[in-house]
């Protein structure tokens, strides 16, 4: 992947601070711009086969709802700096009163902003999320690590709500070398701690990258990261703050004028410290900190852990097929206490067959194991198969269906193996605007 696109790919300042660096700092003439907005709805059925992801053992219930989408995206562009907001709403409807705890509310304020100088780019990303139980635990290609895993699938009003902040800058110095720095900071916490045993935490990550092309097809990168973890579940005394450092060598290598390749390779250290209450050991009947101490004392654990990171990725884009393939291992936030290894396999694809036909399917699919201790051993297998239909009637209107099945093996300490699986369909009706510009 190219630096440019790498750079394109990234989010935003909050939205008063990118304001005041754009508008602030802008020459007169660079002020002239357009603001831009499209506005797309859907609306449609949807049918769950299992909607609250109950345990394989038992015998779930199907449900039919509705779903709403509700998109207003706004950009305002100038000839060296953009600037965007895009408010969402979806939301699920269901007729029946017992399926009222499936009703979810998800709701999106995004953003991203960049500005060019000479031989520089400084932009971020931002955004706040409000999403139901339901919606975050549960990722699609292309997704960003969600947070989810937390252990049982209650839903109801509970939610995950997310602030983030991401902003970039980089550096040309000269045709064939750049530098490039990253800063990454989320705040996630959860409606209920006890009954899901889920973690509120902070993540903040901080990268420097240095970057030279060799030639016009490959280019030979250097990337340093660290990390910073804290979560915290108040309603079971546990804690835990941890910090990943990682190296990475990056290679891309630009296959032909719309496909790339990269690998990104290296090694991590996570040192991580869980606060939790004492408790016995059940064989040997003593506490399991400190023989010495009583359980009503909390204990102090420290963990030290390597591990390899890196992926590979081949993308294409081109004028009637896009696509996206990602296998690697990485060192992600969870929200059941600890940072995750996680390797996994993403592929997106969007194909546009004639100008009103076009289709997209996607697949992610990981395992996870906990990189520290939550007083507890939980590991996650997951796979969700999505696969979407548009086709193009009018102008402006759309019909649309949809396919997903979700397949989420979890083994956890105190509550054995469980495996959930979904069948998800969906289908309706789009309205999307060309835009409107002033």
């Amino acid at each position: 992947m190219s630096i440019e696109t790498d750079i394109r790919s990234q989010r935003a300042l909050p939205l008063v601070a990118i304001l005041a660096l754009t508008f602030g700092v802008a020459p007169p003439g660079a002020l002239a711009g357009e603001l831009i907005t499209d506005p797309y709805v859907s609306g449609g059925f949807r049918y769950d086969t299992n909607p609250r992801y109950l345990s394989s053992q038992r015998d779930p219930d199907p449900a039919w709802g509705s779903i709403v989408d509700a998109r207003l995206p706004m950009t305002y562009r100038t000839q060296r700096a953009s600037i965007s907001l895009d408010p969402r709403l979806v939301y699920s409807f269901y007729p029946e009163p017992q399926d009222d705890d499936l009703e979810d509310h998800d709701k999106y304020l995004i953003g991203d902003a960049s500005w060019m100088f000479r031989r520089a780019n400084i932009g971020a990303g931002y955004g706040y999320t409000n999403l139901s139980l339901r919606t975050s635990e549960f990722q699609s290609a292309g997704d960003p690590s969600s947070g989810g895993s937390g252990e049982g699938f209650l839903f109801g009003q509970d939610t995950q709500r997310r602030l983030y902040f991401q902003p970039y800058w980089q550096y040309l110095f000269s045709e064939t070398n750049s530098f490039i720095l990253n800063a990454d900071y989320e705040e996630v916490r959860y409606d209920e701690d006890l009954a899901s045993r889920r973690y509120d935490y902070d993540y903040g990550t901080v990268s420097a990258s240095f970057t030279h092309a060799i030639n016009s097809r490959h280019n030979l990168g250097l990337r340093a990261q660290w990390a910073k973890f804290d979560s915290e579940n108040a309603a079971i005394a546990v804690q835990n703050d941890s910090e990943t450092n990682s190296l990475n060598l990056v290679y891309e290598f630009m296959w032909s004028e719309t496909t790339q390749f990269s690998a990104d390779i290296g090694w991590a250290r996570t040192k991580s410290s869980v606060k939790r209450p004492n408790s016995f050991d059940p064989v040997a009947g003593v506490p399991i900190c400190e023989p010495l101490l009583v359980p009503i004392f909390p204990c102090e654990i420290e963990y030290d852990s390597s591990n390899f990171v890196g992926n590979l990725t081949l993308t294409k884009q081109a004028k009637t097929i896009d696509y996206r393939l990602i296998v690697g291992q990485s060192i992600t936030p969870n929200s059941n206490g600890a940072e995750v290894l996680r390797f996994n396999v993403d592929a997106w694809s969007r194909k546009r067959f004639t100008e009103r036909f076009s289709g997209q399917l996607g697949l992610v699919a990981f395992t996870q194991s906990d990189v520290g201790d939550t007083e507890r051993d939980f590991q996650r297998d997951y796979v969700r198969a999505t696969m979407r239909l548009r086709y193009r009637f009018f102008r402006h209107w759309s019909l649309y269906g949809a396919y997903a099945f979700t397949w989420n093996d979890q083994s956890e300490t105190l509550l054995g193996d469980n495996t959930y699986r979904n069948n998800f369909v969906s289908g309706g009706i789009i309205f999307e605007s060309d835009g409107w510009r002033w």
